[in-house]
C-alpha cells in the first residue's frame, strides 16, 4: 500500500494552521473565563498589524494576538475604568515595528494596564492600544511580584500611570485548566488582592 506524503510545504502551513487554531481556542478559553470572574472582553478583534507590503514578507502572518478585558457592569452603574486586563499570544518575533519584540518560543503574555484616573467606557477605548500587549518586552523587572515586569508613565498616554505584566511558555498551556492556573489565576489574584487593600 502506498502512503501519501506530505510535501515539506504544505506540512508547514498544516503546523501554521494548526497553532493558529490552537490560539483561537486558548483566546476564546482566556475570555470565558474571564467572563466567569467579572471581566468582559473590550472588543472582538484578535489580530493587529499584518503587512500587506511586498517588502516585509515576515509580516505577512500573524505574529502576535491579543485580548482586552474590562469590569463587567451592570445596567444600572456607569462603568469607571481604572485597569484593562489583557491576554496575548506571541507566536513569533515582530520586528520593523514601532514596537519591536523577540520571541524565541511562543509566549502567552497577561498583565494589566493601569490608570492614574478612572475612566468612563469612552475614555478608555481612547487610551489603550492593541500594541500594548507587548509591554512585557520593554518593561524592568518588578519590583514586588517575582517574574513580573512593569513599565512607568506612558509618553503616549497622559492617564497611563503604567503595566505590570508575565509571560508563559505557550506550549506549557496544555489545557483549558493549565490557563486558568497559570495564566488567568496568576493575573487575577493580584487584581483581587489589591481590590480588598482599596
Amino acid at each position: 500500500m502506498n502512503e501519501t506524503k506530505k510535501s515539506a510545504t504544505k506540512a508547514l502551513f498544516d503546523s501554521l494552521a494548526k497553532l493558529y487554531k490552537q490560539g483561537q481556542l486558548l483566546l476564546m478559553d482566556s475570555d470565558r473565563l474571564m467572563e466567569e470572574r467579572g471581566w468582559a472582553p473590550m472588543h472582538n478583534t484578535a489580530l493587529a498589524e499584518l503587512s500587506y507590503s511586498m517588502n516585509s514578507p515576515q509580516r505577512w502572518f500573524a505574529r502576535w494576538a491579543m485580548r482586552f478585558y474590562m469590569p463587567a457592569a451592570t445596567e444600572e452603574e456607569e462603568l469607571m475604568i481604572d485597569r484593562i486586563l489583557f491576554v496575548s499570544i506571541h507566536f513569533a518575533s515582530d520586528v520593523n515595528t514601532g514596537l519591536e519584540t523577540r520571541v524565541d518560543e511562543p509566549l502567552v503574555c497577561a498583565g494589566r494596564l493601569i490608570y492614574d484616573k478612572p475612566m468612563t467606557l469612552k475614555e478608555a477605548n481612547e487610551t489603550y492600544g492593541y500594541w500594548m500587549c507587548k509591554y512585557w518586552f520593554i518593561g524592568k523587572p518588578h519590583d514586588t511580584w517575582e517574574d513580573w515586569r512593569k513599565t512607568g508613565q506612558s509618553r503616549w498616554y497622559e492617564n497611563l500611570k503604567g503595566s505590570e505584566t508575565f509571560i508563559v511558555p505557550l506550549y506549557d498551556i496544555t489545557s483549558s485548566e493549565k490557563l486558568k492556573e497559570s495564566v488567568i489565576d496568576r493575573l487575577l489574584t493580584v487584581q483581587e488582592q489589591e481590590e480588598r487593600i482599596t
